[in-house]
């Protein structure tokens, strides 16, 4: 991830890594910057976080399939929160 991507989350997610039940915040922060560097390395046309849209997430659900349904679940409310922050819709919801 080039460094202009992880100043964009981070500037987009300071209040919730400040606010709430902090360790899992940090947590799933972690989770974030993990989706995001495997989207880049895996999709072809995506090289910064402004790329990253419905067709990418589709390829990392399917790329974690393996997962279970409660982390997948908590990565997708991640991924909400950084999109709904960034002014987009919500990203697709992992299925089952």
């Amino acid at each position: 991830m080039v460094p202009e991507d992880k100043k964009i989350v981070d500037f987009h997610l300071q209040e919730y890594r400040r606010t709430g039940a902090t360790g899992f915040h940090r947590k799933q922060y972690q989770r974030l910057l993990d989706i995001i560097d495997d989207i880049l390395v895996h999709e072809s046309k995506c090289h910064k976080i402004i790329h990253i849209g419905r067709r990418q997430i589709i390829g990392y659900w399917e790329r974690t399939k393996t997962q279970s349904e409660n982390v997948r679940l908590e990565k997708w409310r991640i991924l909400c929160l950084l999109f709904e922050n960034l002014g987009r819709k919500s990203p697709p919801k992992p299925r089952v």
